[in-house]
């Protein structure tokens, strides 16, 4: 039995498992798509193609990046955006409301590690997904059922 066989035995199976990668720092989640690429690639392909990143999240349209924004706590924002480019912080902060806005521009200036920025990245995106789920965010929607191949 291998492990993603958990995964396509639940109807909700196929969002779990791309819910975990993109949860999943990125040094474990190479060796789970690893794994998966050795256990069935058309199923972990698939999976690849749902995967929210950071990258994704700074690319979403200002209404929805302005959701994530409003759900995502200052100190996990300033964190994540410590790293991006000027223009990004500055997408992100136009999009959020005033009082978060000033917030995120005082953690701005304490330094943080790449350890912490990518965490908290991942927690960005868990958001992301959280409102994917209600429907405020249209990018990369997860299918409910995946169709047999």
């Amino acid at each position: 039995m291998g492990v993603y066989s958990r995964f396509k035995k639940n109807p909700e199976g196929f969002r779990a498992l791309v819910e975990l990668l993109e949860a999943t720092p990125m040094s474990r989640r190479q060796k789970m798509i690893d794994i998966g690429m050795a256990e069935d690639p058309e199923y972990t392909q698939k999976a690849l193609q749902y995967i929210f990143n950071f990258r994704d999240i700074i690319a979403l349209p200002d209404v929805e990046l302005a959701e994530v924004v409003a759900k995502s706590p200052a100190r996990s924002l300033a964190y994540a955006l410590y790293t991006q480019a000027e223009d990004v912080r500055q997408k992100f902060l136009r999009n959020a409301q005033p009082p978060l806005a000033a917030e995120v521009k005082d953690l701005l200036a304490i330094p943080v590690g790449a350890r912490e920025s990518g965490g908290a990245q991942i927690k960005i995106i868990t958001i992301a997904r959280e409102l994917e789920k209600k429907g405020l965010v249209r990018t990369k929607q997860i299918p409910f059922a995946l169709e047999e191949t």
